[in-house]
């Protein structure tokens, strides 16, 4: 059976030049290093931010101080669940605080910066060591 696809079209052509000009891949190559390295790093929507930034938070990520009984990383099936239920994507290289309130006298816990904190007492997201 004849194909109804002309010869010309089944051989690729050869590039007019075999090596591209330099400097072309080096502009792609470091905007796809820019890009992957800072994937997981994202921080939350402006709109989600917590109300209460501490001015103690404002050189770590201008979150609010918290006092948090533990803290677990995004991937952990609590923080995932959790998180999951109330739509937000964590990644898991975010420290998340559980157990939070602003009682930071007396701290059993550990101190956060958190960004998200909608979700306190419960559940505070997208937090640092303080």
């Amino acid at each position: 059976m004849a194909s109804s696809f002309p010869a010309g079209l089944l051989v690729p052509k050869p590039l007019r030049t075999p090596h591209p000009e330099p400097g072309l891949l080096s502009g792609l190559t470091d905007a796809t290093k820019t890009l992957l390295g800072n994937l997981g790093n994202t921080p939350p929507p402006k709109l989600l931010w917590t109300p209460r930034p501490s001015p103690q938070c404002a050189a770590v990520n201008g979150g609010e101080l918290q006092c948090c009984r533990g803290a677990l990383a995004g991937d952990q099936p609590l923080v995932v669940f959790l998180a999951g239920v109330y739509g937000y994507q964590l990644n898991p290289n975010d420290v998340n605080g559980l157990v939070c309130d602003d009682q930071l006298d007396k701290c059993p816990g550990v101190k956060l910066c958190c960004q998200v904190t909608a979700l306190s007492p419960l559940l505070s997201l997208y937090c640092q060591d303080y």
